[in-house]
């Protein structure tokens, strides 16, 4: 193999700079997944709670989130045949979410078990995740985003049960969705 010229190598090096800002904006797609059904649980679960269904008020949960469960798990397969191979910032980032989301089950059964809101835990949770997210993939957004987890999560204390919801909704917003948005119109 020869010597490769500076055109070249530069050429070479803005490639995988555009690849690696592809694979990026493909994360997105997750962020912009889970965020709308974890508002959509959080505010039905809130409505259900004003109307004063306080006994099946978590049902949306146990029905929407393993449906982005699945497919999350459509998705990525088809991702990983279609490209056919996987950076290791794309397979960290996919095993430290499962991680997340089996803390976050883990976290909800304690908490009902107990007797305790699950909110200001799974924020907390998904702040961790949204901000090692942003500062692995260096997108100041998601880093925001993690830190607004944090925050709402210790605002939650204060408020009531059925309020926390709304907290929870308005933390997606700013922690997933607008990062995610961002994510996937960058150049």
């Amino acid at each position: 193999m020869g010597n490769i010229s500076a055109k070249e190598s530069i050429d070479i090096i803005s490639e995988s700079i555009l690849n690696a800002k592809e694979n990026l904006k493909s994360q997105s797609f997750y962020y912009i997944l889970w965020g709308w059904l974890s508002i959509l649980s959080a505010l039905s679960d809130y409505a259900l709670l004003k109307s004063g269904e306080l006994k099946w008020h978590f049902l949306p949960w146990i029905i929407i989130m393993p449906i982005g469960g699945i497919i999350t798990s459509v998705v990525s397969k088809k991702k990983d045949k279609e490209k056919g191979f996987r950076t290791h910032l794309e397979v960290f980032l996919k095993s430290m979410w499962i991680v997340i989301a089996f803390s976050m089950l883990v976290v909800v059964y304690i908490s009902v078990y107990i007797g305790i809101n699950p909110v200001v835990l799974t924020l907390l949770i998904a702040g961790m995740g949204t901000l090692v997210s942003g500062l692995t993939m260096k997108f100041k957004p998601l880093v925001f985003g993690g830190v607004v987890f944090f925050v709402i999560s210790l605002t939650t204390l204060y408020i009531n049960n059925e309020n926390a919801y709304l907290l929870y909704a308005l933390a997606i917003v700013i922690g997933y969705l607008i990062p995610a948005y961002k994510l996937k119109h960058e150049k």
